[in-house]
């Protein structure tokens, strides 16, 4: 069972009062947990350096999330991070040794995906001798399975073309 765990959150959960209890089965047992909410800013902000939104619904998120661990009993400490989701985890991990990595993201493709979320788990396993979990959350904030979320992305797109 993993003792340091690092959480990267790039969504709030449905529902304030309750973790996953597929997370939470990961996380309830660890002795420190710490959250990065990495800043995700457009392309457009990116490109013109205007991330200060981003940074502002970053925090919010960290806190949000923060109130969802207390409110299932978990202690949890963490920061905003890098708007690159790897440099934010590369940064997290200087300070903090983790023993297991859990990525909330949005559902591939979707239109909730942040543009720096693309393939942001191959390129996290590539970059770190880490165990990598990943967790894809719905645009409601429900955890849900990659291939069923995938497949309601691709029908998505079918019915809109």
């Amino acid at each position: 069972m993993a003792k340091r765990v690092l959480v990267l959150t790039n969504e709030h959960l449905a529902d304030a009062n309750e973790v996953p209890e597929s997370l939470l089965r990961l996380i309830d047992k660890a002795e420190e947990i710490y959250v990065v909410a990495p800043t995700l800013a457009t392309w457009l902000q990116s490109l013109a350096g205007d991330i200060d939104r981003a940074r502002v619904s970053a925090d919010k998120r960290l806190h949000t999330v923060f109130d969802h661990m207390h409110a299932s009993g978990l202690d949890a400490h963490g920061a905003v991070g890098d708007e690159d989701l790897v440099a934010a985890i590369a940064d997290a991990l200087a300070d903090f040794d983790a023993d297991l990595i859990v990525l909330r993201l949005h559902v591939p493709g979707s239109p909730e995906e942040n543009w720096r979320e693309h393939r942001v788990a191959k390129r996290v396993r590539s970059h770190f001798d880490v165990p990598t979990i990943v967790f894809y959350f719905d645009e409601a904030g429900h955890v849900v399975h990659r291939d069923k979320a995938l497949e309601r992305v691709r029908r998505g797109r079918a019915v809109s073309q």
